[in-house]
């Protein structure tokens, strides 16, 4: 697979001072977050993000506030998210899904935007969040409900997934090694989600599909990707594979094909391949014929290719 030509992920850096600023720069950037503070003009904030296609990273410390998203606001959102966050200085309130969880330095929550949920900062607390789409956690929907709100185990994985972010913000770098960054976080973050659904000595077939997942990623340009290889990389028979798939109601075809839109789909949002037609990044991802490529983007995410690479556009600009 030939590399993109690459552009320079940029690091923002924004110190805000009073609460109008502060809710202006939520608003775009996090939007459709209701927010609310006892203090006003003596309110201070400093935030650092970056962001490559559907995924973003923010450290944020301010001062105590509150952030709702509401069924009003959800309402409105063009789609829902998954946002991971580490707790590094100072408390915070986090409440969904009937869940409620003080978070303390060193603790890792995640929320789902598609669903209400509430935060309240102390004063000059200060966190990481990382935003990422669905497809980031194979099997989120299905266990989605156990874990937002509440504080996950495993800091360990926890916080190797942190560093790896922190670093990315320290130095600005190429879009490809951002692109490989944020891939390596969200690999560390599926197998912490899911090992923290899973009872104690009991295989969790959520697991497999994870692997299944990241065997589909690394070997995604090979177009002859097939169901025996995918049973081979699992170690378990075809027949069985079959039954694992079945559970999340897709056939191991279908997943493999999934796997290659999602990210067909990430590259499309990228600057990094403005200059390459659709055709070539498809090709990148193990696609090999332009129409069923375009029939299978469309009936996957209502919008053919070419209408999402402008609406991503769009949101650079």
């Amino acid at each position: 697979m030939e590399p993109a030509a690459s552009t320079n992920h940029l690091v923002e850096t924004r110190t805000l001072r009073g609460f109008q600023p502060w809710r202006q720069f939520v608003n775009d950037n996090f939007p459709w977050l209701r927010i609310a503070s006892p203090r006003d003009d003596d309110f201070h904030a400093r935030v650092r993000l970056t962001s490559l296609g559907e995924r973003s990273v923010a450290v944020i410390r301010a001062d105590q506030c509150q952030l709702t998203r509401t069924d009003y606001a959800i309402k409105r959102a063009e789609t829902g998210y998954l946002k991971v966050m580490w707790q590094q200085a100072g408390r915070m309130l986090v409440e969904q899904d009937g869940h409620r969880t003080v978070l303390r330095p060193g603790d890792i929550t995640v929320c789902d935007t598609s669903r209400p949920y509430r935060l309240e900062k102390d004063h000059q607390a200060q966190l990481t969040v990382l935003t990422l789409p669905y497809h980031a956690v194979p099997g989120w929907h299905q266990i989605s409900d156990r874990l937002c709100g509440r504080s996950l185990s495993d800091r360990t994985t926890a916080r190797a997934a942190l560093a790896a972010l922190l670093a990315l913000l320290e130095r600005p770098g190429d879009g490809d090694s951002a692109q490989t960054i944020f891939q390596a976080v969200q690999l560390m973050l599926s197998a912490l989600i899911h090992c923290s659904v899973r009872p104690a000595g009991q295989a969790s077939p959520t697991l497999r599909l994870d692997t299944a997942h990241q065997h589909v990623l690394a070997h995604i340009d090979d177009p002859h990707l097939s169901p025996d290889e995918l049973a081979e990389a699992l170690h378990v028979s075809r027949r069985a594979l079959y039954r694992l798939f079945q559970e999340h109601q897709v056939t191991p075809g279908r997943f493999i094909r999934q796997v290659r839109l999602d990210a067909v789909r990430d590259a499309l949002a990228l600057p990094d391949n403005d200059h390459r037609s659709i055709l070539e990044v498809a090709l990148d991802y193990g696609f090999t014929d332009s129409a069923s490529f375009s029939r299978s983007f469309k009936a996957a995410f209502a919008i053919s290719p070419s209408d999402w690479r402008l609406q991503a556009r769009g949101r650079h600009n």
